[in-house]
């Protein structure tokens, strides 16, 4: 049995160092206990009313002697457990140490597929960050084919592991009737803005789901731009174009990968290629390629032994497994070392050409620095109609306007004191958190489904305690005639609304009449004109207080209500050559 747990130990590449014929000690980590459970039925026992481990030792014996972890085969895999806590399966990979490299070469993995591009690749981010750390790694990229959507959960998870994240697209490029492969990697948020323009182009705008030549070059900057393996032959014969991408965008390079496939012709046409490259695109009287090359290894799911799983997902996607390898996994850059080195004839000098291959992705981890801003809330702005635009002028008179409506129409004349007192809570919660477009555009989406005749639900879940859906019709319960609470729906405290007892609230329907003195305020390099009599909260001198806004001081810091920060101060915002008489105080 100890044996077989040593087979495992070196297939994972984890140190360890044999202690008896039951333990082995793993530094960084501690001792193992190997279980043998080859003469039981079960690997679980009865212990009373609950089920426990079938661990012949006893627990407190080999705690006693500092070892706290117990190994076991289960079907194809090894796992432990942790004598001190519950008994829970923890798959037997990156603990302790992972052997020290032959090739001590800086290398960072650009291209890993997540199980986000779905049903064709099965890496979490979190085993993803959880490896590249293990391996000692500081950074790491994704490359998912036509989806962004494992972007943010990697820069999260990157965060927590201490890493730094690359987000990368995987895509192919149409040039005229050609198809090319390519990668596109973003480094600022310039970059960022333009991939996520180029998944738009890709994902919504296409028929056919490519990304036009033309397109490329409008959305290349900030971006990395890199050649598929099998695109090498139009990238030859196009120095032209590639000239005017590499203008575009931060880098241009070529990607080598050596994974070897099932198949023997698309192994073949993967080795033609790259064989095609290093004969045509390399000049050795200077030492250089018409593009240089980056070693990024396609990488759809985390170990060797989870091959697989690719091939499951990819038959349920499709009823059929193509490109098959039981290579592209989480490399280390020995066995990437290896995987080249056969390929190349003693003219080349490897090594040095195996440095140079890999410095790229570190100069790439090291400059890309595109992040999704976290910690505030986004949310979609309503595009307004022409025909809104003149009949309402802004957004949020409209959504206004709309409910005042909704109200006329559905609320009996006795009822509407009381409605217009709930209505108005909602409203200050909803504008306060910055909600209104979002209440807009579910307002329009339902419109145009009556208008094309597509059935819509009453309301569901918590969105029936909303006046406001109501009032608009995205819902049709009245909340009032159920007793239901808005704030099952909308909790204030979730997106972000503090409550103060305290605070300056501005009455945006109170205007200045003509020839009435004003107090005229900048804040944030923009001017507001203020009735001289409007209360003001504020802190001065550390301390808060109630002042006129005729008292107003330099320094004064003023206690807005959140709603007008968000709406008030907008309306009330006046430019220079609005301006007029008489002088401000």
């Amino acid at each position: 049995m100890i044996q077989e747990l040593f087979s495992w130990l070196d297939a994972q590449r984890i140190t360890y160092i044999p202690v008896d014929t039951e333990v082995v000690d793993i530094p960084g980590f501690g001792r193992l206990f190997t279980a043998d459970l080859s003469g039981v039925e079960s690997i679980f026992r009865g212990d009373g009313d609950k089920l426990v481990f079938n661990l012949m030792e006893s627990p407190d014996v080999l705690m006693e002697e500092g070892i706290f972890h117990v190994a076991f085969p289960f079907g194809r895999n090894w796992y432990y457990y942790d004598l001190r806590e519950e008994f829970r399966f923890n798959l037997l990979k990156y603990i302790g140490r992972p052997k020290p490299p032959v090739h001590d070469v800086p290398f960072v993995n650009l291209g890993i597929h997540t199980s986000y591009e779905l049903l064709n690749a099965c890496c979490s981010p979190e085993d993803l960050c959880r490896k590249a750390k293990w391996l000692g790694h500081t950074a790491v990229g994704i490359c998912d084919r036509n989806t962004m959507a494992a972007t943010l959960n990697l820069q999260k998870e990157c965060a927590n592991t201490g890493l730094k994240h690359i987000f990368g697209y995987s895509l192919t490029m149409m040039h005229e009737e050609e198809r090319v492969g390519l990668k596109i990697y973003a480094l600022d948020n310039e970059g960022l803005h333009n991939l996520l323009r180029i998944q738009r182009a890709v994902m919504v705008d296409s028929e056919d789901n490519t990304l036009r030549y033309e397109q490329l070059l409008m959305y290349a900057a900030g971006c990395v731009v890199v050649f598929a393996i099998r695109s090498v032959y139009w990238m030859a014969g196009h120095p032209k174009q590639v000239k005017r991408i590499r203008k575009g965008a931060e880098a241009v390079y070529y990607q080598v990968d050596a994974n070897e496939y099932k198949a023997d012709r698309i192994d073949r046409e993967q080795l033609e290629a790259l064989k095609y490259y290093f004969g045509n695109c390399y000049d050795a009287d200077t030492d250089s390629f018409t593009v240089e090359p980056v070693l990024i290894p396609d990488c759809y799911y985390m170990d060797k032994d989870d091959a697989g799983y690719r091939i499951v997902v990819n038959k349920i996607a499709t009823g059929a497994a193509h490109e098959q390898s039981d290579d592209q996994y989480f490399k280390t850059a020995d066995e990437l070392y290896d995987t080249l080195r056969p390929l190349f004839s003693g003219q080349w000098d490897f090594d040095s050409l195996f440095r140079r291959m890999c410095r790229p992705t570190v100069e790439i981890a090291g400059r890309a620095d595109a992040s999704f801003e976290t910690g505030r809330m986004f949310m979609p702005e309503y595009r307004m109609r022409p025909e809104e635009r003149e009949r309402y002028g802004d957004r949020r008179t409209m959504f206004l306007r709309l409910l005042d409506d909704g109200l006329d129409r559905k609320v009996p004349e006795p009822e509407r004191e009381r409605y217009r007192e709930r209505l108005d809570e909602e409203v200050y919660i909803i504008e306060s958190t910055d909600n209104v477009d979002y209440f807009l555009v579910q307002w329009d989406m339902v419109r145009e489904a009556h208008r094309r005749g597509i059935a819509t639900g009453i309301g569901r879940g918590s969105a029936g305690g909303s006046l406001v859906s109501y009032l608009l019709g995205i819902t049709s319960i009245d909340p009032l005639k159920y007793d239901l609470i808005f704030s099952r729906f909308l909790v204030p405290e979730r997106c972000g609304l503090s409550w103060k007892d305290e605070l300056t609230v501005l009455a945006p329907d109170i205007t200045l009449g003509k020839g009435e003195r004003y107090v005229e305020m900048e804040s944030e390099g923009k001017t507001y004109r203020l009735c001289t009599d409007a209360r003001m909260r504020v802190i001065r001198n550390g301390e808060e207080r109630t002042i006129y806004a005729d008292e107003l001081m330099c320094g004064d810091e003023i206690l807005f209500d959140r709603r007008d920060c968000l709406w008030n101060l907008k309306e009330l915002e006046t430019h220079e050559s609005d301006l007029r008489t008489p002088p401000s105080l």
